[in-house]
């Protein structure tokens, strides 16, 4: 289990390299990725946050899961154009997942967001 950030900086810095892990296990599942594989990055948030948080509960990652997938699905019901958004997706559903565990506030959650979008290239 990982120490839980402090800082935005940190959260950030956690969540981009959470975003490279997850790239690598979605090319490890696929040889070539089309974008509907592509779209489906941001399911590693929640897996990638209870690997980092040390939950191993079942149940508590399916409820993880659910939290942080449902902002990220319900841009997709809005905009279908957000679905190539795959990066900005994982991080959103990366960060909920923090949210909903109560690890951070939405205040914050957004703070780190931004941070994100300022300091790292993001598709």
């Amino acid at each position: 289990m990982k120490e839980i950030p402090v800082e935005v900086a940190m959260w950030a810095e956690e969540a981009h390299k959470g975003l490279n892990v997850a790239w690598m296990l979605l090319k490890g599942e696929h040889e070539a990725l089309n974008v509907e594989q592509k779209s489906y990055l941001f399911k590693y948030g929640a897996a990638l946050c209870s690997l980092n948080r040390g939950i191993k509960d079942k149940d508590k990652q399916k409820e993880i899961y659910k939290f942080s997938a449902k902002r990220v699905l319900a841009g997709f019901e809005v905009d279908q154009q957000t679905k190539q958004r795959y990066e900005l997706n994982f991080l959103i559903a990366y960060i909920d997942a923090h949210v909903g565990l109560g690890l951070l506030g939405d205040e914050k959650a957004e703070e780190v967001m931004l941070y994100l979008a300022e300091h790292f290239a993001i598709d």
